[in-house]
């Protein structure tokens, strides 16, 4: 499917997010005016339409639904990432780099500094990634934009036709022109791939374990995700896996 050549051109990412106050007690007295009334609207229309959310307590409902929201969220987690072969091009390792800490505003600035940096040597770079069409870079977008920070031109994605932009999604990958895409896990699952999402920090876990201080677990977990990401595109181009 993918030449060698042709993965070496990609750049894999990962974010993790979680709610940006640590209960409804903080959003309400700390939040700005009018947010927590604007989440408790936003969690009656997830608990209308979520019927999984119904045995949640509030602050159980914010603690997990938040983060999924970049109003209501903050990015914690950036890793990016390249698979790395060797002279005769079998894939052996990666080189992960982490931005993660408590303040969004700077691991978004040090972050797009890079993302400038490698955009200036190969403007042809593949940003790959499972969902991060609509997960993982509309969130990186809007939340450059809330943190007064200006994105690399190369994500003002809103400005550019799908076949410009700099993309690349397993997800969609997996479709094949089809209907039917899958998750990561079950993609690790069906090629045989060690999983991240077994995880005690993995999916609506996240958000709590950040504010239980665990913030070094999360961008461990972060970076596992990129490398089955990169495992993927190895399996679905007939290669070993790292």
């Amino acid at each position: 499917m993918y030449s060698v050549s042709d993965l070496k051109g990609m750049l894999f990412i990962d974010i993790e997010t979680a709610a940006n106050y640590r209960d409804l007690e903080e959003l309400k007295n700390e939040g700005p005016v009018g947010l927590y009334d604007l989440w408790l609207k936003k969690a009656r229309t997830i608990r209308e339409y979520g019927s999984e959310k119904g045995e949640l307590t509030e602050d159980e409902l914010y603690i997990n639904a938040a983060a999924l929201y970049p109003e209501f969220g903050r990015i914690i987690t950036i890793s990016i990432g390249q698979i790395k072969f060797d002279e005769v091009g079998i894939a052996y390792g990666g080189n992960i780099r982490s931005f993660y800490g408590n303040d969004e505003a700077e691991l978004l600035q040090e972050f797009c500094g890079i993302m400038s940096t490698i955009f200036s040597k190969n403007s042809n770079v593949k940003l790959t990634g499972h969902n991060i069409k609509k997960f993982d870079m509309p969130w990186i977008v809007k939340k450059c934009l809330i943190n007064g920070i200006i994105p690399p031109h190369q994500f003002h994605f809103q400005k550019l036709k799908p076949w410009e932009n700099c993309l690349l999604d397993t997800y969609d990958i997996w479709k094949f022109g089809g209907m039917n895409g899958a998750s990561l896990d079950l993609l690790c699952s069906v090629f045989g791939i060690p999983s991240p999402k077994g995880s005690t920090v993995a999916g609506p876990e996240v958000s709590g374990q950040y504010w239980d201080g665990n913030l070094e677990a999360i961008k461990d977990y972060c970076e596992l995700d990129v490398r089955a990401t990169m495992n993927v595109m190895l399996k679905m181009s007939n290669m070993e896996i790292i």
